[in-house]
């Protein structure tokens, strides 16, 4: 008997495990997504074509592809706000970078995303650029030029 009630339990501290890893994990899925929509929006409107990359740059990070359909809800969510009033989606995207930005390895990750959003048409405008270095400053890292992240390349 308390061997099945053992293996009961085992079996569910696995999955509140997994549980537990995939809401850690959310939080980097809505601060990539925040960012990158932070960044597409910069010069006052995001294409379909942004938009499509987001969802590409998402999916195929292992860790996050398993969000499925939540990354779309997020990616609207988070775009009606941006479209509604960029100021106000800003302190809406700023709270989800906050989220993650004592994880070193997941702020860096954030603001790769965010850098490859911006390149996405072939170059950096000076409007993502300073959506960029505003992300940089939470993070504490700088960009340096176009492709490097302190000092790192990128």
């Amino acid at each position: 008997m308390f061997g099945t009630i053992g293996r009961m339990l085992g079996k569910k501290a696995v999955n509140s495990m997994a549980e537990l890893k995939k809401v850690e994990k959310k939080n980097l899925m809505e601060a990539i997504v925040g960012a990158s929509l932070l960044v597409a929006y910069s010069d006052g409107s995001c294409g379909d074509d942004e938009v499509l990359k987001l969802d590409e740059l998402i999916r195929s990070n292992p860790a996050l592809a398993h969000f499925g359909s939540e990354i779309s809800q997020t990616t609207n969510r988070i775009s009606a706000q941006l479209k509604a009033n960029f100021l106000v989606g800003r302190v809406h995207v700023k709270r989800e970078i906050a989220d993650i930005k004592n994880d070193k390895a997941d702020a860096e990750e954030v603001f790769v995303n965010a850098i490859a959003m911006a390149q996405a048409d072939g170059e950096i405008s000076t409007a993502e650029k300073g959506v960029l270095q505003e992300i940089g400053r939470e993070f504490g890292l700088r960009l340096e030029g176009e492709l490097r992240v302190d000092g790192r390349a990128v």
